[in-house]
């Protein structure tokens, strides 16, 4: 009679060690999700809503799109590098600046790592002596928008040794790095300039007939030969103030955010 009433308190011991186990690892995993879930709000959008995200991208070369598209996926975001001139920082709140905040606040912190890298005065010429483009290589971009100091060129550097400057620097970058995406746009307009406007231009063509994609946010400005033009750009600086920052970001907000 004792073994029986022993064996019995040990089967039931056994059976309450288990159900206390279960209960234990099921509040384990519930603990682990409930963690998961507020991870993935933590990084502004979730699994539901990667359509509703796709939908700003709408805008974007296909390429730049698929790039979004794996980011959300993958959970690895595309690195945006952004290289210019001291006219990317010329004001105390710049365009990329800006453009970042506006891209996290639509995409989330986890579709765009967005890089800077300002190059002061630096002419092309001086740009590849120094190695500009292993640098722009070294930071690793998915998609490299530059501004390649067309403006610092100016009287400095002939514009067709600019383009051979330029060209010789993408073709390292995207030999280094195939599947990276060259988007080009200029600098800022200014004020009743004489030969700039056809450099410009003439940039321009070269983008268009290499096949880079080429973002013409002058259209965004006010006419060079136009005085509004002091309003958004510096007389003394010929560089872009608040106002010129806040517009040059408009452009690439609304480019990378479609409404």
């Amino acid at each position: 009679m004792r073994n029986v009433l022993f064996t019995g308190l040990l089967l039931a011991s056994c059976v309450l060690f288990v159900i206390i186990g279960q209960i234990y690892w099921q509040n384990k995993v519930d603990q682990s999700v409930q963690s998961a879930i507020a991870e993935e709000k933590g990084s502004g959008q979730t699994a539901g809503e990667d359509g509703d995200v796709m939908k700003y991208a709408a805008n974007l070369p296909p390429d730049v799109q698929k790039k979004v598209k794996d980011a959300i996926h993958q959970r690895k975001p595309v690195r945006l590098v952004i290289v210019g001139s001291k006219a990317i920082s010329s004001a105390e709140k710049s365009w990329p600046a800006l453009f970042k905040d506006e891209l996290e606040a639509t995409y989330g912190k986890r579709v765009f790592d967005v890089i800077v890298k300002e190059y002061g005065d630096m002419t092309t010429k001086e740009a590849l002596e120094a190695n500009l483009d292993k640098e722009i290589i070294d930071a690793k971009p998915d998609v490299l928008l530059w501004e390649p100091f067309i403006l610092n060129n100016n009287g400095v550097v002939a514009i067709d040794e600019t383009l051979d400057d330029i060209e010789t620097m993408i073709e390292n970058i995207t030999s280094a790095l195939p599947d990276v995406v060259i988007m080009l746009q200029p600098p800022h307009p200014i004020y009743n300039a004489k030969y700039y406007p056809m450099q410009v231009e003439a940039f321009r063509a070269f983008a268009n007939e290499k096949g880079y994609v080429y973002l013409d946010h002058w259209k965004a400005w006010p006419d060079y030969k136009s005085e509004k033009l002091n309003d958004v750009v510096d007389e003394n600086t010929d560089l872009p103030n608040e106002r010129g920052q806040r517009l040059w970001a408009d452009f690439f907000i609304d480019y990378f955010i479609a409404k």
